[in-house]
């Protein structure tokens, strides 16, 4: 295509496309603006992540206590095919004898739950292996029978490390001692802060031994010594004997 002069006159008329006219059209933006940029969006991150976070945890805690509950049903019906509880289950039962791994009896032979769930609160093993929730309890004690093992829970807690990373529960012997002041728990409660302290747990079985400070279930033990074995517990200030805390 060629150009006559009257085309050629019309292009030196308008002038070149970028001009100083229409630079300033298309110019990009000054370090203030960016940095007016940068600055609401770091206000809006500080808004957000903190309800982020919350949301988070509260996700989590409600997580772990419908798990606890699932196992708490499945250790009641393991109870009323065999005649006793599971024993004690340490959170990182991975090849641990079965006496460690009381647990995993919820799952085989019969399946009262297809898997144990791992704790959201817990934390890696050295296999990389998630730990699971632990339990403890007052042992049945004695000689074994037919429908009896020494190692079997009488009264058992199931429990979790909690959003505080910590627990009161003393898993040898949680029917009737607590790390905390006055033998006490204190029941996780949201309400005084997602990461407040307080424990997520479930007691069950046998009522009777709660508060009573006895390793095994042995009524003889128990009837000889009289009262002096009776030293409570004392679950979100409020005392227990004989009697189990509220469930979740």
């Amino acid at each position: 295509m060629q150009l006559n002069s009257q085309d050629f006159h019309l292009i030196k008329s308008r002038g070149p496309f970028f001009s100083g006219k229409n630079l300033k059209q298309f110019r990009g933006f000054t370090l203030i603006e960016l940095l007016i940029v940068i600055a609401i969006i770091l206000i809006l991150i500080a808004i957000a992540l903190p309800n982020f976070l919350e949301a988070q945890m509260r996700a989590r805690v409600t997580k772990a206590k419908g798990e606890i509950r699932s196992l708490g049903i499945a250790q009641e019906s393991y109870y009323l095919d065999w005649n006793f509880y599971p024993s004690e289950s340490e959170n990182d039962p991975y090849n641990r004898p079965r006496p460690e791994a009381g647990l995993y009896w919820l799952t085989s032979p019969i399946a009262y739950m297809t898997s144990i769930p791992s704790d959201p609160f817990g934390q890696q093993g050295t296999g990389g292996e998630l730990t699971v929730y632990e339990t403890g309890g007052c042992e049945e004690g004695g000689p074994p029978s037919g429908d009896n093992c020494s190692f079997c829970l009488a009264t058992w807690v199931i429990y979790t490390l909690g959003p505080d990373g910590g627990t009161e529960i003393v898993s040898d012997s949680p029917h009737n001692q607590m790390y905390g002041p006055d033998n006490s728990v204190d029941q996780y409660s949201p309400t005084n802060g997602t990461k407040s302290n307080g424990d997520i747990f479930l007691f069950g079985g046998d009522s009777f031994w709660i508060g009573v400070a006895l390793p095994n279930a042995n009524r003889s033990i128990y009837n000889n010594a009289g009262s002096s074995l009776d030293v409570g517990l004392v679950v979100s200030g409020i005392p227990h004997l004989h009697k189990l805390p509220p469930k979740l």
